[in-house]
């Protein structure tokens, strides 16, 4: 038997509701592989079971008599909820009933994901820096015009979001690239990252903690699954803006994420306006891209730093629904390997090539929308991926699954 152990967002079209009523909703879903899938996300729009004749923050969910850990979440971050999230185990071409009842869990489920925002106060502010103070988690912000890199306004930098497995950043200036912090641990930790640093200078994460490090050099490269446009023979990052509001869309027990609006993103002569949420599911190295940019436009561009000492491959199947470019090698600022992927759909490639810091994907969007996803897997992580073997057939994987998603009976 095959099994595969995967963690990624399947958002899934009801098709049938069977056993709606006043006290419980039942779903039915399938598997329609022979693998195994194991800690299995499904996210569930709330729309699907119609007019809701109960209150969704006052209920459980139930496999058979064992209830599960669930979430609810409001997406568009309009004070409505309108998705439920639960976590599955699946054996090859399992059917399984979910029960969703009428009553609420007095369950304390362990927290498995983390998001985070934490900007400081009570400093002064002298010469571009932010000097002395304490860092606060904070719900959003609009970042401030005269805001840059290293000014310490920011506890490292930017928002974090985290599972178990690995923790990503991205820096809130200027920059906006994605860095990865490497975990040693299944612990949530972004909580202990760069407490004291509260100087701008070098920072502790950039040095071996309890917990692990900064593992990935971005420097002036589009890092991880950046945001980017291609342009008039160039690549422009997320740089100009007239105005920058970040928020922590979700930090829940089974998936946590970051919401950024940028509003007039300059890109040669045109300006765009658009909307990033970076998320991550319990137990997955993979964080979920859903970008809206408007209008609509002609690319968008993501991909990963080059590095030394790496294999750089792909998978272009014409079977497949999913592709993916991939880096493997001994990138990582611990010395030693790190695998790095981008995923996205084969109807939204339009190229892929590199420059001489990047390689590059070069995307469609439908409509203005579009979602892909990126992945770090770090030699030191416990129960790591520890060659370019493994690394492959772990990417093959994903696709296998993405491919295949759950199916509503």
């Amino acid at each position: 038997m095959i099994k595969i152990i995967l963690k990624y967002c399947i958002i899934i079209t009801l098709i049938i509701i069977i056993g709606c009523s006043d006290k419980e909703i039942n779903i039915y879903l399938t598997n329609p592989i022979s693998i195994e899938r194991i800690d299995e996300p499904v996210q569930i729009n709330l729309e699907r079971f119609g007019k809701l004749k109960f209150d969704p923050l006052k209920i459980s969910v139930y496999e058979g008599d064992k209830e599960i850990p669930f979430q609810i979440d409001d997406l568009d971050m309009n004070n409505v909820p309108d998705h439920i999230t639960f976590v599955l185990n699946f054996q090859p071409n399992e059917r399984k009933k979910i029960t969703i009842y009428n009553k609420p869990s007095q369950t304390n489920f362990q927290k498995r994901t983390q998001a985070e925002l934490s900007r400081k106060f009570g400093y002064e502010y002298k010469n571009g820096k932010y000097n002395g103070g304490y860092f606060k988690n904070i719900d959003w912000i609009r970042v401030p015009d005269g805001h840059k890199d290293h000014d310490a306004l920011f506890r490292y930098e930017g928002p974090g979001w985290e599972s178990e497995k690995v923790g990503y950043r991205f820096y809130l200036d200027q920059r906006n690239r994605i860095d990865i912090f490497g975990k040693k641990v299944k612990d949530l930790v972004l909580q202990d990252i760069g407490v004291h640093d509260i100087e701008a200078k070098d920072d502790s994460y950039h040095n071996m903690q309890w917990w692990g490090m900064d593992i990935f050099k971005v420097g002036n490269s589009i890092g991880i699954g950046s945001i980017a446009m291609w342009s008039d023979n160039k690549m422009f990052t997320v740089e100009k803006t007239d105005s920058i509001y970040c928020y922590v869309e979700s930090n829940g027990i089974l998936r946590s994420g970051i919401k950024t609006k940028y509003f007039g993103w300059q890109v040669g002569e045109n300006r765009y306006n658009l909307e990033s949420n970076f998320s991550i599911f319990a137990g997955s190295r993979l964080t979920k891209t859903d970008l809206i940019v408007d209008p609509v436009p002609p690319n968008i561009c993501t991909g990963l730093a080059k590095a030394e000492n790496t294999e750089y491959f792909w998978n272009d199947k014409n079977e497949s629904q999913w592709q993916y470019i991939a880096l493997y090698g001994k990138q990582s600022l611990a010395g030693d390997d790190l695998g790095i992927a981008i995923i996205f759909k084969k109807e939204n490639l339009i190229e892929r090539f590199d420059d001489s810091l990047n390689y590059i994907v070069k995307l469609k969007t439908q409509n203005g929308k579009l979602t892909y996803y990126f992945l770090a897997a770090w030699q030191q992580e416990v129960d790591g991926i520890k060659n370019i073997q493994e690394f492959k057939n772990y990417l093959e994987g994903i696709l296998l699954v993405l491919n295949n998603p759950i199916e509503i009976l």
